[in-house]
């Protein structure tokens, strides 16, 4: 595998630094996986696979072609154009696959954030915001709206 991942990384013109940062690891990572002296994990292998178009069967064996066939969804076809992150594409991936309602209730949050933050209408006193509670709570209204949901879904499916 070691072999593949340099052609590949050669193929696309990328120093191993570039290649490293594209898929959230460091330099020296990618010249152990080159040499040999290390493989990657199957996570990273799933990041190189997302971030780059390359075939799995490919790289963890040679047969096949190098890259991918173009994708057929419109979220890979906007990861490739976008180069997003596995993280991104991850993000993006949920909040599609939310409700209509559970997106709407999101976006007015955030805009309602927006908001307040350029209205510039904090006091001078005001408490300075604790982000991480702040994201806590936030999770956790998610979490109970994704459990309304599953529970809903679930209701749904066995009435049928």
């Amino acid at each position: 595998m070691n072999e593949r991942i340099k052609k590949l990384r050669r193929s696309l013109d990328l120093t191993q630094q570039e290649f490293a940062d594209r898929i959230g690891v460091k330099r020296n990572t990618i010249a152990n996986y080159e040499i040999g002296r290390n493989e990657p994990i199957d996570s990273v292998l799933e990041l190189i696979v997302r971030e780059f178009g390359v075939s799995k069967q490919w790289l963890l064996d040679g047969t096949g072609e190098m890259f991918s066939p173009a994708p057929t969804n419109g979220l890979d076809l906007l990861a490739q154009e976008k180069a997003l992150t596995h993280g991104e594409y991850i993000l993006i991936e949920k909040f599609v696959n939310l409700k209509p309602e559970t997106r709407q209730n999101i976006l007015d949050y955030i805009q309602e954030v927006a908001a307040a933050l350029s209205a510039g209408d904090v006091p001078a006193d005001a408490p300075a915001i604790d982000c991480r509670e702040s994201a806590e709570s936030l999770h956790a209204e998610l979490d109970r709206q994704l459990g309304i949901e599953k529970k809903e879904a679930a209701g749904g499916s066995e009435a049928s």
